[in-house]
């Protein structure tokens, strides 16, 4: 398989409707794209922010790929399983030691694909985190790999994530749209891509202090892109931080699974589902509200462990 076969056409959308009795009541409509259902490992966000990468590795010859993440990474198990069908190598960055996450189905899962997972200590991770993307791709130049930033999020993957919300809004009409928002990039693409004015709101997951913003503000800079609309950044939903889970998230998603409608795993879009059903029932929507949230997928086995 190659990049053009894997990536050849944008996936269709499937959007779906959310009734709850809190919308009812304030009088919105809620839709879902179900961007979870695009590919069972290359979910959601992630098919579009890998895309130019692993065209970029086709055009220039490069024999694999070079990232970096947590061991139960949305986003490296989605270049694990690429590189493993364009028949190309992937080592992995993970931070921690070995023994912490040796054993887990996520990375587990990344070793039977071949990749190749490398502990990182917190505090090289850091470091490795904070250099320049240029620093780090003229790295894996160095070893005939294309280098791949923390949750594919880099200005490269603007252009194809910009894309995707141009389709959707082509193909429908929102007054709001929603995500969950990691590391910026596809709060980025969404902002230059939306048409026609709606609203764009991105529900943090982690706890970032205002800076998936000063991220999102560097990414579109370095890509040369100009945002179309606005971005508001909601930091009332990541219940403390980065994989964090409180009792009502919890709660709340497992309300959801048991309305059999969407898988949500609370680590990302579980807290954007929390959102949306929270901001409506405070009045937060105007009336006749049109809005779409988006499912930016991570619905694999291991996540329904999370739940209890």
């Amino acid at each position: 398989m190659t990049p053009e076969t894997l990536f050849q056409t944008n996936p269709p959308l499937i959007f779906q409707e959310w009734n709850r009795p809190e919308f009812t009541k304030a009088r919105i409509s809620v839709t879902v794209l179900r961007a979870d259902l695009i590919h069972p490992w290359v979910q959601g966000n992630k098919w579009y922010k890998l895309k130019p990468f692993l065209e970029k590795a086709a055009m220039e010859n490069r024999d694999g790929f070079i990232s970096m993440g947590g061991p139960y990474s949305n986003h490296l198990i989605a270049l694990a399983f690429a590189a493993s069908e364009l028949k190309l190598k992937a080592y992995f960055f993970i931070r921690g030691e070995e023994h912490e996450w040796k054993n887990n189905p996520a990375v587990l899962k990344m070793k039977e694909w071949g990749a190749v997972l490398l502990p990182v200590s917190r505090s090289a991770y850091r470091e490795m985190h904070q250099k320049s993307e240029a620093e780090n791709t003229q790295m894996a130049v160095a070893e005939s790999k294309v280098w791949v930033p923390l949750g594919g999020s880099s200005p490269v993957s603007i252009r194809s994530v910009a894309d995707w919300a141009r389709q959707i809004t082509d193909e429908a009409m929102f007054d709001t749209v929603i995500l969950p928002a990691a590391s910026a990039g596809t709060v980025s693409g969404f902002s230059v891509g939306l048409k026609d004015g709606p609203r764009l709101l991105a529900v943090e997951v982690l706890k970032s202090n205002g800076g998936l913003k000063v991220e999102s503000d560097w990414l579109l800079r370095a890509s040369g892109f100009r945002s179309s609309v606005p971005v508001e950044w909601m930091d009332a939903y990541h219940e403390g931080g980065y994989a964090r889970i409180s009792d009502r998230l919890t709660s709340f998603c497992r309300e959801v699974l048991e309305e059999r409608k969407f898988p949500v795993e609370p680590i990302y879009c579980g807290k954007a589902f929390f959102a949306v059903s929270d901001l409506a029932g405070k009045g937060y929507f105007k009336e006749d509200s049109r809005i779409l949230l988006i499912h930016t997928g991570g619905i694999f086995p291991w996540n329904s462990t999370l739940l209890g």
